[in-house]
């Protein structure tokens, strides 16, 4: 069915697309025979209608030169008939001659004018060869109609004016329709061109887009800049319609010749001077061009050029974050015009190799840094072990004369000297926890940290850690522990578990100088994670500063004019071991109100361990919750 309705359709095309190559051009042979019966019945007019204007032989004349006028048309070449700057002029002259012989008559009333007109406006504005057939046809047929139905009286001249509508629409609208199908075509051709010139336009630009993948591929297969440097001029030179190449970079201020392709020569000696004038694009980064370095003036040495038969080359420079790092140059055996478009794409690849070039540069700055950081920081930890590892000499015998002196072991003392002791003592063994504190930082960042997972019975733990504690506290501190009596066993990390309990415990007793310091724990069964929170009643945190407050070496701020000790150390501790872990925290303080620590790590269940009971109970400075959270 669609085959047959296609050449149904074509069948029915047909005479209208013949029709059609009918008005193609304008031939000679159609315009004279059209314009025969325009001439005939002007002349028919002109020659019975009487006339107040012109004698009857003034009328002969004009009949004579009009008809002569016409018959020199065969003489004229053909194609003179299709050039709109002939048959323009000749309309105009028709309808000149047309408007001159009915005034000149008298024989036309207002409504042959009107349906001359008419006519002439529907030829000109039909759109196809069907609607002038069908405007030429009825337009006599109507005007007929119009006159012998609204005319008492025919004058015999109307006979002659009835066949103006069909003449004036054949001849107006041939021409009308030969310029529309000319307008037409030249759409077309200038559509086409467009096409033609857009899809040129699209070719050029992936063969450039290729070329630009391929130049980046093969820059950033390494990293070495001397592999990029050759890497991209063999690619470069593979896609590009040049000769040789080479990139001159700074150095000392000026440029050298760091890679070259393209080349008769193995060394480009005898160049140097010859590319010496590329240096005056490190004070005006714009592009060099020079057609014919034979030619230019601005070229002093050409031994080099002669010797490689080199005649044009491009010069753009290498630009990376805002600085000139060298140049590239493109040479050619046979004199080239660089355009500005071709200047655009070597200016853009030229921004790609100083890009792969200024990250080379980087990557080699920060190799040297990064060997330079890591052994100033295999000094410093070395430096740091052994001032600690000495450290700890002398502070054991002072703690250890300490513990004697207390216990009566050196005589007796007095209360006051008893007192001194103790402050000695409590110093030293803060002084201890600190060296303790550096020498694990040192250890963790030397070592690779890893997860050691063991059975941990959770209330066991807790006592364990509440025996720590056993101890004086400062004057109106008082610390809390609730956790309940049925907390099971988990697989965990009991030492990183322990060592952040105790930073974060320390933390906040050192904060807080009156009110409690309460640290509640309990496990969540449907999560398997176990959940420690450590609250105080201590100066707080503002706001803007809880962020860095798990910094290395960051210490609280002495907004309340409280003086602490410590090197900044327990909080980032705990921020590393709880990475390591998998766990999270959050902080929630106030200025002046208190900080809480809240913090889980996952806890898988190990066994069915059953709950203990309480055995230990609270000291002097210390309360327990008796409630299950």
């Amino acid at each position: 069915m669609e085959k047959t309705s296609t050449i149904e359709s074509s069948l029915t095309d047909r005479p209208l697309r013949s029709l059609d190559r009918f008005f193609d051009v304008a031939k000679k042979d159609t315009v004279i025979r059209l314009r025969w019966p325009l001439v005939i019945l002007s002349s028919y007019l002109l020659y019975y209608s009487p006339s107040e204007w012109l004698t009857a032989t003034q009328i002969q004349a004009v009949l004579i030169l009009y008809l002569l006028s016409h018959s020199t048309l065969y003489f004229l070449a053909d194609d003179l008939f299709d050039s709109p700057y002939f048959y323009a002029p000749l309309l105009v002259f028709d309808t000149i001659v047309l408007g001159a012989v009915l005034s000149t008559s008298g024989a036309a009333s207002p409504d042959f004018y009107i349906a001359c007109l008419l006519t002439v406006v529907l030829s000109v504005i039909c759109n196809d060869a069907r609607g002038l057939l069908m405007v030429t046809i009825l337009a006599p047929l109507a005007y007929a109609y119009f006159v012998f139905n609204s005319a008492a009286y025919l004058d015999p001249n109307v006979y002659l004016r009835l066949p103006f509508p069909f003449v004036i629409s054949l001849f107006y609208g041939y021409f009308a329709q030969v310029e529309r199908i000319r307008s037409t075509a030249r759409d077309k051709e200038e559509k086409i061109t467009r096409q033609q010139k857009a899809a040129e336009e699209i070719r050029r630009q992936r063969e450039r887009l290729e070329v630009l993948h391929q130049v980046n591929m093969s820059v950033a297969s390494t990293i070495d800049k001397a592999e990029i440097l050759s890497a991209f001029l063999e690619t470069a030179l593979i896609h590009l319609p040049y000769a040789a190449a080479v990139i001159r970079l700074r150095h000392a201020g000026v440029l050298e010749t760091t890679a070259a392709r393209g080349f008769k020569s193995k060394t480009l000696s005898n160049g140097k001077d010859s590319l010496a004038f590329t240096d005056r694009v490190l004070d005006d980064p714009a592009p060099l061009k020079v057609r014919n370095v034979f030619t230019d003036r601005q070229v002093s040495n050409l031994a080099f050029f002669e010797g490689e038969g080199l005649v044009s080359f491009l010069c753009v420079p290498l630009v990376a974050n805002n600085e000139v790092l060298g140049c590239l140059l493109f040479l050619t055996r046979e004199e080239h015009e660089f355009n500005p478009e071709e200047i655009d794409f070597i200016s853009t690849l030229a921004g790609q190799a100083a890009i792969a070039i200024h990250h080379s540069e980087l990557y080699d700055r920060s190799q040297r840094q990064s060997e330079e950081l890591t052994d100033a920081h295999k000094i410093k930890d070395e430096f740091l072990k052994v001032v600690s590892t000495q450290l700890k000499t002398p502070l054991n015998v002072i703690t250890g004369y300490s513990e004697m002196f207390l216990e009566g072991l050196l005589g007796e003392i007095t209360p006051i000297q008893e007192k001194a002791i103790e402050t000695v003592a409590r110093q030293s063994k803060e002084l201890h926890g600190l060296i303790n504190t550096v020498l694990q930082v040192s250890s963790m960042e030397a070592e690779k940290l890893h997860v050691e997972l063991h059975e941990i019975n959770l209330w066991e733990f807790c006592s364990e850690l509440r025996t720590f504690y056993d101890y004086p506290l400062a004057t109106g501190v008082k610390l809390v522990w609730n956790y309940p009596a049925d907390l099971p066993s988990v697989e965990g990390d009991r030492a990183k578990l322990r060592r952040m309990l105790e930073n974060l415990v320390g933390n906040a007793l050192k904060f807080t100088q009156q009110g409690t310091v309460m640290i509640a724990v309990r496990y969540l069964a449907g999560k398997q994670r176990l959940e420690f929170k450590i609250s105080d009643t201590g100066v707080g945190i503002p706001e803007e500063n809880i962020p860095k407050i798990f910094e290395k070496f960051r210490q609280g701020e002495r907004h309340t004019g409280m003086e602490h000790g410590g090197v900044g150390l327990g909080l980032y501790i705990v921020k590393k071991y709880l990475d390591l872990l998998g766990g999270n925290i959050e902080v929630q303080s106030r200025v002046g109100e208190g900080t809480t620590f809240i913090f889980q790590i996952p806890a898988p269940l190990h066994g069915n361990a059953a709950g203990h009971e309480q055995l230990l109970l609270p000291t002097a400075s210390e309360s327990f919750g008796a409630d299950s959270r």
